[in-house]
């Protein structure tokens, strides 16, 4: 065998042509495997070496991982992988260059991510590789969602979730794999088995150590043995194709390094265990195997390979540590796709009602606009919990949708990190998402999902991927009887994830209007309607079309301006409208968009009047009422027009109780918000 044929590449480029090789014989394929396992290793030491130099800020080994090279036979186009940290061998027997790899660990701007990203964490559009995030298991619900996509579109792809045996604790990978037995998806989970979490021993605490694990869709192969890990690996991952059900494959491994390079094994492995690992190296093994195939793969060939690898990652990382590092101008890109300037947003007026004078509230409105929807785009789908007739949801916002939308329309588990994760994956594989929460307060373990994975996708990957969905949920109080549990706003929540549009309307037509933008906007849009609004009947002819800005002036005045959302509005007009009896004009803001927020309607009416009053609902201690003031008084020219201190009027900072005296003891009402116009006129 010509060594120089083997590598695919002139002699120690730094540029080396690792595309996947096809048209190989069985020998020749098993030598690229090698191939690409000796430059993950040879990657790793390098990267070791600069991050002991002060010239690399972090090293995650890979070294005992490489056996995986095998699954990437049975990988074929258009199937997706979500990849692990310690899946270097994998991604570059995959197709992915080693200079990538290399500008990921310098964090250069040429970098899948842009320079955002930890080491490792690989990202490639090109292969399907989706941007991975640190949060352990975090990729298994979405993995699921992206499988569901393949099985609604008919395709014979396959998605492959790779995660630690540590990981597979995580609550997560138990929603991915039960959804993904439920709806028989094809996707493949590989859990990585090296034995630790760190420097805890996981031997006595895995799912498969406990008996866990489903038998019919468990598979147990050696990863120390390459070679015939990929031949099992094949096998498993055929009958997926076929079958079109998911398999969870448990690969036996050894992680040769320390967890990281700030990490010292030998504090916590014993001097016999790290000489039994290094004499099940897999590198050593297929080299083994591959010689008892060819003799011609003698230890003379191999050491030229060596040499090969060795030349090719010092040459390849020193290109990459001269590349050009990220702009300080762009540190703040891709957080958000820019707002469509050219959409019309008067959607509701156009296709869900034709007679001006009609009266609508926002429960009726929201049911008919995901029914146009539907109609009009057949890539969305509507999931959550009780949402399928003849329930429609335990507002009734999906009443009648699942039989007019057969399959579309679908009940979800009662798992709101499925609900959250699911929807990631479906967006990644071209769906929309209009998933529902049955209550804002049950936000919590969908949390995980939205802080971490889809609102950093975008940025994460610097634009490569993208996640446009919507979550939507009833939130708020003023119904009575909601306790602390039924009667959470918690915009703020979400306004504090960058990479969110958070939406609280107070009017039927901006539920629609706000529902169809999140569909055209390319971004994650979290609406929360508030409950209190669901019943209201208002008229029509007096709508706004749906401005661009996410503002509405529903009540012009001159004196006092009071900005309010959701619930909160109707609270403020009526203040207002109080208080015109005594001659003194309120201007009251409906800011029914937190995140974009239109501080320019909000400067411009504070710089006119010289007072403000903010009203939520929301607890008061970094809720978005404080950060308006924040806002407003660190503008000079705003805070120099101003008469008086803002006033917040806000729930403080306390749940709400079951009996109604304790809720209407904590929420704003009208005398609240009167008392706050008082103090800021001085009264």
């Amino acid at each position: 065998m010509n060594l120089g044929v083997a590598m695919k590449t002139n002699a120690y480029s730094s540029n080396p042509d690792l595309s996947r090789d096809v048209g190989l014989d069985l020998n020749e394929q098993r030598l690229s495997l090698v191939k690409h396992m000796m430059l993950s290793r040879e990657s790793d030491l390098r990267e070791n070496i600069l991050f002991r130099q002060g010239r690399g800020q972090f090293h995650v080994s890979s070294s005992g991982h490489e056996g995986l090279v095998g699954l990437s036979t049975s990988i074929m186009p258009g199937d997706y992988v979500y990849a692990h940290y310690r899946d270097r061998a994998l991604m570059l027997s995959l197709g992915m260059s080693l200079y990538d790899i290399a500008l990921g660990y310098f964090a250069k701007a040429e970098s899948s991510s842009g320079g955002r990203q930890l080491v490792n964490h690989f990202s490639c559009k090109k292969l399907n590789i989706i941007s991975a995030a640190t949060p352990t298991a975090l990729q298994c619900l979405p993995a699921a969602g992206t499988a569901w996509g393949l099985k609604k579109e008919g395709k014979d792809n396959v998605v492959f979730c790779f995660i630690g045996d540590a990981s597979a604790r995580q609550g997560e990978f138990f929603e991915a794999l039960a959804f993904a037995i439920q709806e028989s998806l094809p996707v493949v989970f590989v859990v990585e088995d090296n034995g630790y979490g760190i420097s805890t021993p996981t031997g006595e605490m895995t799912p498969l150590s406990l008996g866990m694990l489903p038998q019919d869709y468990l598979h147990e192969i050696d990863a120390r043995k390459p070679f015939q890990f990929e031949l099992r690996a094949r096998s498993v991952v055929e009958d997926v194709r076929s079958d079109r059900k998911p398999a969870v494959i448990w690969a036996q491994l050894d992680r040769l390094s320390p967890h990281t390079g700030s990490d010292d094994h030998e504090k916590y492995r014993s001097s016999e265990e790290l000489i039994r690992m290094q004499m099940r190296d897999p590198l050593d093994q297929a080299q083994s195997d591959l010689f008892k195939l060819d003799s011609s793969y003698n230890q003379e060939f191999f050491d030229e390979m060596a040499k090969w690898a060795k030349e090719c990652v010092r040459e390849t990382y020193i290109r990459a540590e001269n590349a050009a590092d990220p702009d300080l101008d762009v540190a703040d890109s891709n957080v958000l796709c820019a707002q469509n300037e050219n959409l019309d947003r008067s959607f509701f007026k156009r296709n869900v009602f034709s007679n001006d004078h009609q009266t609508w509230d926002m429960a009726g409105a929201w049911v008919s606009t995901l029914d146009a929807i539907l109609h009009e785009n057949k890539k969305v789908i509507l999931f959550g919990e009780d949402i399928e007739d003849p329930k429609g949801g335990v507002f009734g916002l999906t009443k009648g949708l699942s039989t007019k939308h057969p399959g579309r329309v679908v009940n979800s588990p009662l798992a709101e990190a499925t609900i959250a994760g699911l929807a990631s994956g479906l967006s990644v594989a071209g769906f929309f998402p209009i998933f529902e929460l049955q209550f804002v307060d049950f936000v919590g373990p969908a949390l995980n999902q939205i802080a971490n994975q889809i609102s950093t996708l975008r940025w994460r990957s610097n634009g490569d991927y993208s996640c446009p969905l919507v979550i939507y949920a009833p939130c708020g109080s003023f119904i009575s009887n909601g306790g602390p549990w039924h009667s959470q706003s918690n915009e703020a929540l979400f306004a504090h994830c960058p990479g969110l549009n958070v939406i609280v309307p107070s009017r039927p037509e901006d539920a629609s209007n706000a529902l169809y933008a999140a569909l055209h906007s390319g971004n994650p849009t979290i609406i929360l309607l508030p409950k209190r609004q669901f019943h209201v009947q208002y008229d029509m002819a007096e709508a706004h079309s749906g401005q661009r800005n996410g503002a509405h002036i529903r009540i012009r005045g001159e004196h006092v301006t009071i900005v309010a959302w959701g619930n909160c509005v109707s609270i403020a007009e009526d203040a207002a409208r109080s208080y015109a009896a005594s001659g003194v004009y309120c201007e009251v803001i409906d800011l029914y968009s937190i995140v974009p927020c239109d501080w320019e309607t909000v400067f411009a009416s504070v710089k006119k009047t010289g007072r403000l009053v903010v009203v939520q609902e929301d607890v008061k201690t970094c809720g978005f009422g404080q950060a308006i003031i924040s806002e407003v008084c660190s503008r000079q020219d705003v805070w120099g027009n101003m008469y008086a201190s803002p006033q917040l009027v806000s729930r403080g900072d306390v749940h709400i109780g079951f009996h109604p005296n304790l809720e209407r003891q904590v929420l704003p009402d009208v005398n609240k918000v009167k008392s706050a116009i008082a103090s800021t006129l001085g009264q």
